[in-house]
């Protein structure tokens, strides 16, 4: 997989931004730990989004960081499953509460999966787990 950052750079700005932050005694370790979180991130992968915590988006952008429909993120904050801050016609997602959506999502699937796998026995081949007819 390929990052925002080459492989082989990504040591050189690890080792730049250690240096400048060490040279910068009021950052916290916290703060340390973002940047070093951002770095891995960048890394890793060439589709990163940073936003503030107190950063709103609306239903189409979170539609797209979900890759979903908008419709689906409509429905999601009519059914209360994803919180919003709504006017007359507007409705504006909290950043923080769609991370909060996102890794709830990612629990319930894993949970799932795991459940999913404990099925599969010896005596109940995989093709056989889940009937679809």
């Amino acid at each position: 997989m390929t990052g925002a950052i080459a492989h082989d750079k990504a040591p050189q700005l690890r080792e730049a931004v250690d240096e400048a932050l060490r040279g910068t005694p009021e950052i916290t370790d916290s703060a340390r730990a973002a940047f070093a979180r951002l770095l891995d991130v960048l890394e890793s992968s060439d589709d990163a989004v940073v936003f503030p915590a107190d950063a709103t988006i609306s239903t189409s952008q979170a539609a797209a960081l979900l890759g979903v429909s908008r419709m689906t993120v409509v429905r999601l904050v009519d059914r209360g499953e994803l919180g919003a801050e709504t006017s007359a016609v507007h409705r504006r997602i909290p950043v923080s509460e769609l991370a909060r959506y996102q890794a709830e999502t990612r629990t319930r699937r894993r949970s799932a999966m795991a459940e999913l796998a404990g099925d599969v026995t010896e005596a109940i081949p995989t093709d056989q787990v889940i009937e679809t007819r």
